[in-house]
């Protein structure tokens, strides 16, 4: 979610600058607020024109392709493309570098990821740093000893028919310095727009499938985490709307209202982002 919120930062620093040339002025923005893009096309929408130097934008819509973020190095999205209705920012404080919503903003946004853009991303020494982050018992491990004795590398993914994905991990063993291959094949439900439901899911340890016991401790453990509300505790609401597997590229559309009183908000700087105006 911050991505939109990297957008809107972007999009409203246009009317902190008093550019006249807005669609240009803001593409320039957002290309200064992401590691890069292969094309990037903004459109904004006001009538009257004027509105936009009192800090409203009517309407923005945005289409960008082979996109990487800071937040994320390394990770390539295929495809973004955004439509906001009205947003409207505390102007003053905009110009001093605070991005701050005057009501809630709504989006809507579509993304396309590969697979083989997602497996190099997997290789990436971020991705790695936060595998060595879980801690985690196995059947017959007890105690912090055991919750440490374990980790997870080399991970890749694999999109399959029917919303399905097969994941692919070595399970290391840091006394005996072994490396067992699991392979993880689910599907993937949308309940109530906002949490994923893991369908048949398989679980196969080192050619043998895991215990029924084990399957369903796991399946639990996931499903518990796996859902957009965790985000309104930060004052955004999202909910997906279309959610499709296929031909190796997953496309995921999801509708967001970010509330004024997010911290997301605070974590970006709209004037710091945008050029002079000509």
């Amino acid at each position: 979610m911050e991505l939109i919120t990297i957008i809107l930062s972007a999009l409203m620093g246009v009317a902190a600058s008093g550019g006249v040339v807005v669609d240009t002025l803001a593409e320039a923005a957002l290309l200064d607020q992401i590691a890069g893009a292969e094309a990037l096309h903004v459109r904004i929408d006001n009538v009257p024109n004027y509105q936009i130097v009192n800090g409203r934008i009517e309407q923005a819509r945005i289409a960008a392709r082979g996109v990487e973020t800071r937040q994320l190095l390394g990770l390539r999205i295929d495809s973004i493309d955004l439509e906001t209705d009205a947003v409207d920012v505390d102007l003053g404080r905009l110009q001093r570098g605070e991005l701050v919503l005057d009501e809630p903003a709504q989006a809507a946004l579509r993304l396309r990821l590969k697979a083989s853009d997602l497996n190099a991303f997997f290789q990436a020494p971020l991705v790695q740093s936060w595998l060595d982050t879980l801690q985690f018992n196995l059947p017959g491990a007890a105690g912090e000893r055991g919750q440490n004795r374990y980790g997870l590398a080399n991970p890749s993914l694999e999109f399959l028919e029917g919303d399905r994905f097969r994941i692919v991990v070595d399970l290391e063993d840091r006394v005996t310095q072994e490396d067992i291959p699991i392979e993880i094949d689910l599907g993937l439900a949308i309940l109530n727009g906002h949490r994923f439901a893991l369908v048949n899911p398989k679980i196969v340890v080192d050619g043998a499938e895991t215990p029924p016991q084990l399957l369903e401790s796991f399946v639990q453990g996931a499903q518990e985490q796996l859902t957009l509300r965790r985000l309104e505790e930060y004052g955004i609401t999202a909910r997906i709307i279309d959610f499709k597997v296929r031909d190796n590229e997953l496309d995921l559309a999801i509708f967001a209202r970010i509330e004024p009183t997010s911290p997301f908000l605070s974590r970006q700087t709209a004037v710091e982002a945008v050029p002079s105006g000509p």
